[in-house]
């Protein structure tokens, strides 16, 4: 099933343009593969956002998402591909936020944040290529106590994310390339125990992505506007947990469910390092 594959495999599916290539059958269903192929990629790079509950306080802080990548279907039509693996894939982050009361139960809050990877890939794909990711995002949240013991938000937020693969990636002969530029926006509830710092959330989201895919021996360039409009792209949902280990650090595990995609879980880590006060956290 496509919703298995992860985003190194659109070198793959190119391998087999020529066995697929001598008929027009084949070509068509190479094709549509492909592009397939090239969407999943491009979802997978996408790095969707947690809903950590955002502190009234002001705070500096770093943070992970890490995604746990699907293993692969080694399938691309007819043929059956020996595939790399590169198990987690994470873009680190710093974010800065803030918070003002409403009144004696009401607060609203926001937070802002950007994060870059540059690396190679050689030893977690099997090929020679580099790997550059950015994204940035903003999100706000309303939060009430009025329920008790309990803490309840709901916000929503903008995300950008950009990311490339270049280098020797179908052979040896060429430089190839694959990009992706996707626009997220979301929206998400969530309750927190307030004593105990257990949280859950339920996050919504849709994208507008556009990816290519160039292969320099085989002159191939595929282009792809993906997009809720175009009925390609389907609405993300993304469930999770999490908890306050302490006034610095909090970790959540979610599951992020893309129908007819992909369903991957992801573990999450968000360190404080300056608060409000000024002081740094130990």
């Amino acid at each position: 099933m496509l919703s298995r594959n992860r985003f190194m495999l659109f070198a793959v599916c190119l391998s087999a343009q020529t066995t697929l290539g001598e008929s027009a059958q084949g070509t068509v269903l190479w094709m549509d593969q492909a592009q397939r192929l090239q969407e999943v990629s491009a979802t997978l790079l996408d790095t969707m956002p947690v809903a950590v509950p955002v502190p009234q306080r002001s705070r500096l802080g770093v943070r992970a998402d890490i995604s746990f990548l699907p293993t692969p279907n080694p399938r691309v039509g007819a043929k059956l591909e020996s595939l790399p693996s590169a198990p987690v894939q994470s873009i680190p982050s710093v974010y800065a936020s803030t918070g003002l009361a409403l009144g004696s139960s009401e607060s609203i809050s926001g937070e802002v944040w950007v994060g870059f990877l540059p690396r190679g890939v050689e030893k977690l794909m099997g090929i020679k290529a580099s790997l550059q990711q950015i994204q940035w995002g903003v999100r706000s949240e309303l939060s009430s106590v009025r329920a008790g013991a309990a803490r309840w938000l709901v916000g929503g937020g903008l995300a950008q994310t950009r990311s490339s693969i270049s280098g020797s990636i179908s052979s040896l002969n060429g430089t190839d390339s694959f990009s992706a530029t996707s626009m997220l926006s979301f929206m998400h509830v969530s309750v927190q125990h307030v004593r105990s710092g257990l949280w859950g959330a339920v996050t919504l989201g849709q994208k507008d992505t556009k990816s290519r895919l160039t292969i320099e021996e085989d002159k191939t360039d595929l282009e792809i506007r993906d997009t809720l409009q175009s009925a390609k792209q389907p609405r993300w949902t993304q469930v999770s947990l999490g908890l306050n280990i302490s006034e610095s650090l909090s970790i959540a595990i979610s599951e992020l469910m893309v129908p007819d995609r992909i369903d991957m879980p992801r573990l999450s880590f968000a360190w404080t390092v300056l608060e409000s006060s000024g002081t740094a956290r130990q």
